[in-house]
């Protein structure tokens, strides 16, 4: 399918304006582009209250995109209603599509009246998928029944049937003395406990890989049988995919979507990684999401062999006892409870994965699977970036998004995520792990492995010693800065020509030798005191480090252009005991257009949806870059809250009339933090409730913080405001934020008026948390965030971003394209950091930018601002004096102007 790009561009709205002490009118928008006529304007009757003009216009681009298909860019501030825009707008063109455009509408809208009635289009589309699943269901039970007589046919006749379980023949005659049961040549008639360790056999020829292939996907989507049949393409409804970055962002999506009518007439599903939604507390104790699936995996095809195990072994040995045995993930054990969980999720409406696993251990069935069966029948799935942009994660998931509706949320780092989801890195420890383990399993099953298998064991063991040894003599010969090196000279460097690096890599994928290795480590680990010293290395640590070596493999088998390998040396410094093994090499995918492409060529329409997203050009050139310039657009909008909300402030000097120099060479000095601490000091005694204070890095957060408290600036902000700063870990973050909201909402007694949050942008804080009204009445930015010039990652991509501009005919040369994309990289961040403010129409905040080249000429770091910030920036080139004015001002007309509004 041949992709255009949608995007339409609208001017920022214009808002009325109030003043101090005369009558507050309403607020007022008037828009002077893209006047839509009653013919082209479409209703969205589910929005759940009256939407301002710029809302209507970003669901109206967003609609007219989806129709006309293609990529379809829209920007709008946060705190503007985008997510229940994208919801009201994309499922409102998904309900047109079914029968009879007009008359969905009109039903919606009688539903949105009276959501406790079912519209009547909903009980005729629920009869007939009930009417289509029924046909299924009889489909699947007429093909069950021919393979069946098919089988019948298959039994020899004669003096009695024959069964053939695994091998072992036994005819009526044979069952009256099984001791005279035919047992193959390389098995034992013994059942040994390690049996379960070893590897199934494998063939590597093409036909065999791909029955391989089949069973490993039957495995994994667990019992297709009991689903009723597969779905064919043309059989599953039309879906819109909605993905975004975080859990938290999903959670809040699915909170939006709970206040519309389509929570209740779609069918939606979200879904999670087994490490969120496992409710087996054995499987989930594991912790690591490597080990879980693939201890998840072990048990599903467990269950799968269950029955043939059973029959197998009720043919003992004479005198032997009977043995039985179960397999199986516990919470998969009866069929039944799927179908409950499914049927409860649909009745429920739109939930969350807190709600999923909720239900699920309520009614004691798996919430993963469940899940995942909805995922064909639903109209709307919920899903983090890495299921959908990563084409092994979607095959897994049985997502297929031919003709689909694709919504991408928070799109600002886009190109970089693509790239960084089909990256890998491989530590030179986790290489000695699995070497380690692979050689014990080896000596220990030599016998009893099928020769494919061995020969497969004995290529990685190859492979890995090649790579060890590429290491250990670059290593030891270079100490200090990382190497990069092509992937054609790295493979030619490991000497492994006669090696297939595709057969390898499909091995490790459908063979399970990564679970029954590391599971026969986990299990004589306790054991090492009397067994081989090759486990001492930690079972634990061995699935995540065959996972890594598995997608470095498959890595190394993209074009040469595609990506670079980096050798990361130990550092020079470091001397503890386990420094000889410290050192990792990583793949670092350039190319993030070639896997983006297979979304692109999939999927009827794209939306690329965030607060802002220039440069669009960037977007072009790394994503989409065989589309003509003049067939891209983009929407734009401004912020909802009016001008006299907003009041943003470039200062470029302290108090003391010091320059606020920011730079690498500078930021450390004495001068400069003192400086900074008498302007934070001003402030608190002019700003109310909060203040988000953001900072480059989390050691110059360190540091400023550690300087301030010698100085005894700590103690003079904390005479105004309790300090609260950002925890590095992530467990602790929800109790700093509640402790800051409390000390804002419920102030101590005395003097103090609020509180201070020390942030890092790039953290936690910096992306996905709400600091509306109190909670950041002003945020400061503090220097500007460049990422470092010397790191050899970010060197090779700017490379790359030149190459691609040299090779594109509207493209400038000399380097200009990686210089841009480097400080795009800065201030998408500052961006970022900055929109956590300002979260609704009534809230307000001052948004103070501290550094001098915030203050440079029109094409500083300043032009790269958000419109809604930049339109309204001020560059403070006055004394200190003129901050201060600015603020009380600002703060003292919007306390006189809530007043106002709460006694009308």
């Amino acid at each position: 399918m041949f992709l255009s790009v949608c995007i339409f561009e609208i001017p920022l709205a214009q808002f009325s304006s109030f003043e101090v002490g005369k009558r507050i009118l309403p607020i007022k928008f008037s828009c002077t582009a893209m006047e839509l006529t009653e013919e082209s304007a479409v209703p969205f009757p589910a929005f759940p209250f009256e939407p301002y003009p710029i809302q209507l216009q970003f669901m109206n681009a967003v609609y007219s995109g989806i129709q006309k298909g293609g990529v379809t860019i829209v920007e709008s501030p946060t705190g503007t209603g985008k997510t229940l825009s994208l919801i009201c707008s994309t499922l409102q063109w998904l309900i047109d599509q079914h029968e009879g455009s007009s008359d969905l509408a009109g039903d919606v809208a009688k539903a949105c009246n009276s959501v406790e009635e079912e519209p009547d289009w909903m009980s005729n589309f629920e009869a007939k998928k009930e009417e289509e699943e029924k046909k299924r269901r009889e489909a699947r039970k007429r093909t069950l029944k021919a393979r069946l007589a098919q089988n019948n046919l298959k039994r020899t006749p004669g003096n009695g049937s024959v069964m053939n379980f695994g091998g072992v023949k036994a005819s009526k005659e044979g069952r009256k003395g099984r001791d005279a049961v035919q047992q193959p040549l390389n098995s034992k008639p013994s059942l040994d406990e390690d049996d379960h360790f070893i590897v199934d056999d494998y063939c590597s020829d093409e036909e065999a890989g791909k029955e391989a292939k089949r069973k490993q996907g039957s495995v994994d989507s667990s019992s297709s049988d009991d689903n009723g049949g597969e779905i064919s393409d043309d059989e599953e409804p039309l879906k819109v995919f909605f993905c975004s970055r975080t859990h938290s962002q999903l959670s809040q999506f699915v909170g939006e979507l709970q206040r519309t009518v389509f929570s209740s007439s779609l069918r939606s599903v979200s879904l999670g990684s087994r490490k969120n939604l496992c409710i087996n507390p054995a499987v989930a104790a594991l912790g690591n999401s490597a080990r879980i699936n693939d201890k998840c995996l072990e048990l599903q095809k467990e269950k799968q062999n269950k029955s043939a195990s059973r029959k197998l072994q009720s043919l003992p040995q004479k005198g032997q006892k009977k043995v039985t045995t179960k397999g199986g993930c516990p919470m998969m054990s009866k069929q039944k409870l799927q179908t409950r969980y499914v049927e409860e999720v649909l009745e429920a409406g739109a939930l969350d994965i807190e709600d999923l696993v909720d239900l699920g251990s309520k009614i004691g069935t798996c919430p993963y699977y469940g899940s995942r069966r909805m995922v064909p029948i639903s109209d709307l799935v919920v899903l983090p970036y890495q299921s959908l942009l990563h084409a092994g994660t979607r095959e897994t998931l049985g997502i297929n998004l031919k003709n689909c509706v694709v919504v991408i949320d928070e799109a600002h780092n886009l190109v970089d995520t693509v790239s960084d989801i089909h990256s890998c890195q491989v530590t030179k420890h986790q290489l000695k792990q699995v070497n380690s383990q692979l050689s014990e399993y080896l000596d220990k099953f030599r016998r009893r492995l099928a020769a494919s298998n061995r020969r497969y064991i004995e290529m990685l063991l190859v492979l890995i010693g090649s790579i060890m040894r590429f290491l250990s003599s670059t290593f030891q010969a270079e100490t200090g800065d990382a190497r990069m090196m092509t992937i054609n000279d790295f493979v030619f460097s490991l000497g492994i020509d006669n090696l297939n690096l595709f057969k390898i890599r499909r091995y490790i994928k459908v063979s399970n030798i990564v679970h029954k290795v590391s599971s026969y480590g986990e299990k004589y680990l306790d054991q090492v005191s009397t067994g081989s010293k090759a486990f001492v290395v930690s079972g634990r640590t061995s699935v995540t480090g065959f996972h890594m070596l598995a997608e470095f493999i498959l890595a190394l088998t993209n074009a040469d252009t595609d990506g670079r390998v980096i050798l990361m040396p130990k550092p020079a410094r470091v001397h503890s005991p386990d420094s000889a093994d410290s050192g990792s090499l990583k793949f670092v995918m350039l190319n993030a257009a070639k896997y983006f492409a297979e979304v692109l060529e999939q999927a009827r329409a794209v939306i690329l949806a965030g607060g802002t997203l220039q440069p669009v050009e960037e977007l072009r050139v790394r994503l989409f870059p065989h589309l003509p310039e003049d067939r891209m657009h983009v929407f734009s909008c401004g912020h909802i809250v009016p001008p006299e909300s907003i009041l943003a402030l470039a200062i470029g000097k302290g108090p003391n009339n010091r320059t606020f120099d920011f730079t690498y060479q500078s930021r450390s000095t004495p001068a400069i933090i003192e400086e900074l601490g008498i302007l934070m000091k001003n402030i608190c005694t002019v700003v109310p409730e909060g203040i988000v204070l953001f900072f480059p890095s989390f050691e110059y957060e360190a540091h400023v913080f550690n300087s301030w408290q010698s100085a005894g600036t700590i103690s003079a902000i904390e005479a105004k405001k309790s300090v609260f700063r950002e925890p590095r870990d992530g467990t602790a973050l929800e109790d700093v934020l509640r402790q800051y909201r409390e000390c804002i909402s419920k102030p101590p007694e005395g003097k103090k008026t609020g509180a201070v949050l020390m942030c890092v942008v790039g953290g936690k804080m910096s992306e996905g948390i709400n600091f509306s009204d109190g909670m950041g009445r002003c945020v400061v930015m503090v220097g500007l965030p460049y990422p470092s010039p010397n790191d050899a990652e970010l060197v090779e991509r700017m490379k790359y971003i030149d190459s691609l501009s040299s090779a594109d005919p509207q493209g400038s040369h000399g380097g200009k394209k990686s210089r841009e994309y480097y400080e795009n990289l800065c201030m998408k961040a500052v961006n970022q950091s900055i929109g956590r403010a300002i979260r609704h129409i009534k809230d307000y905040a001052a948004i103070l930018l501290v550094d001098a080249r915030y203050s440079s000429d029109s094409s500083g770091p300043s032009s790269k601002l958000p419109g809604w910030i930049g339109d309204r920036l001020v560059k403070v080139t006055g004394s200190f004096g003129e901050v201060h004015k600015r603020l009380h001002q600002f703060f003292r007309y919007n306390r006189l102007r809530d007043q106002h509004n709460a006694n009308l």
